[in-house]
């Protein structure tokens, strides 16, 4: 699954941003909670709480910063696991963010598959557009 937004902002600001992870809760209504329980050289771990069609779940990642450029991402929550590849490239209006998510759902969560895919689409772009404007109004 890809994704893209152009964030109104320079590209330093922008990853800065992506980066400040207890802020995440402030502009997301899928991120409820994130806790950094690890900074070592360019890695990041986050003890997270996520809220997907009305329920809590907890997730943990890890990010692997190269900035300003890209943050790799391996994530795990009850049901699934995914990885994803954010970049942030300078163009004339600001950033364009983009993110390539693979999703591998477990138990049930494979079971559901198109319909597990077209919610987590749905997640990430409510979340992108989210984080665009939190970013531009800052």
């Amino acid at each position: 699954m890809r994704i893209e937004q152009v964030v109104k902002a320079p590209r330093d600001q922008v990853f800065q941003t992506f980066t400040d992870y207890e802020a995440w809760p402030r502009f997301s209504g899928l991120v409820t909670r994130v806790t950094v329980t690890e900074r070592a050289g360019n890695t990041v771990h986050l003890d997270m709480e996520i809220k997907v069609m009305g329920r809590k779940f907890k997730r943990t990642e890890k990010h692997v910063l190269a900035a300003p450029e890209q943050v790799l991402v391996e994530g795990d929550t009850v049901g699934s696991t995914n990885t994803s590849v954010w970049k942030f490239d300078p163009v004339p209006e600001g950033t364009l963010v983009r993110g390539v998510l693979e999703f591998q759902g477990k138990g049930l969560y494979k079971l559901m598959g198109p319909f597990a895919n077209r919610l987590q689409q749905t997640s990430f772009d409510e979340w992108l557009r989210a984080f665009a404007k939190y970013v531009e109004a800052q």
